[in-house]
């Protein structure tokens, strides 16, 4: 493992992470989630509300582990829209699609 430097929203904070830039646990099944919701699809956005709602995880929970996928580039953030302006949306990556298919196959 190795200690990274991110940049949260206010301060600086270190992240232990896995040196194979894989995602584990929450992060994982947060990933799962957005695929779900996207169908699979890299070009699809995703509501973070929606995300949060079927995590059954808080909003803080859920942003961190969010924040976590998008460093890890699993997935990221899209570009906001006037008609969700709201909050945020998301999308799977196809490293994180990739992920998610080596873990159902492994």
């Amino acid at each position: 493992m190795k200690i990274v430097r991110m940049k949260p929203r206010n301060t600086f904070k270190s992240l232990i992470t896995p040196s194979d830039g894989m995602a584990k646990g929450p992060d994982l099944k947060i990933l799962g989630i957005i695929a779900k919701l996207a169908r699979n699809d890299v070009h699809k956005e995703v509501p973070e509300t929606e995300i949060i709602a079927l995590s059954e995880l808080s909003e803080s929970e859920v942003r961190n582990h969010l924040d976590d996928l998008e460093w890890l580039h699993l997935a990221k953030e899209a570009l906001p829209k006037a008609s969700h302006a709201e909050f945020r949306l998301w999308n799977v990556t196809e490293k994180g699609l990739q992920q998610l298919s080596s873990q159902n196959t492994g």
